[in-house]
């Protein structure tokens, strides 16, 4: 797992807001910031995002939902955040999310540090390059 970090670069600040998607899908935004062993995902989710199937993966997932509301079906249940709600997701449970009456839900996720998506995060200068 890449750990190693440029401590010249240190302090960094990035508004994630201001960086370009890793996903852009219809209906679906995602960027995502990394620390040394941890990974953010900072989602905007809107009605035009198809439903999709369920799916699991092998780490916890963290979520708080900051603006709009979103459903969430985890373990064939229906569960809706409004702002400030906090879900837990462990490992293998499967899960999927919408957005709910015409509102666009900004969503934050807390993962481990995923390798498979590293290559999102190359915009910040504290890491050296994958």
């Amino acid at each position: 797992m890449p750990r190693d970090y440029d401590p010249s670069e240190i302090p960094s600040v990035y508004n994630l807001q201001d960086i370009a998607p890793y996903r852009d899908e219809p209906g679906f935004e995602q960027v995502l910031f990394r620390g040394i062993d941890q990974m953010v995902g900072f989602s905007k989710i809107s009605p035009e995002k198809p439903d999709s199937e369920p799916h699991t993966h092998p780490y916890e997932q963290l979520n708080m939902l900051v603006e709009g509301r979103l459903d969430f079906l985890v373990n064939g249940e229906r569960v809706e955040l409004e702002p400030y709600d906090t879900l837990v997701i462990p490992p293998e449970v499967p899960h999927t999310s919408r957005a709910v009456e015409g509102e666009t839900a900004t969503l934050v996720a807390f993962w481990p540090l995923r390798e498979d998506r590293l290559e999102a995060t190359t915009y910040q200068a504290e890491f050296p390059a994958l």
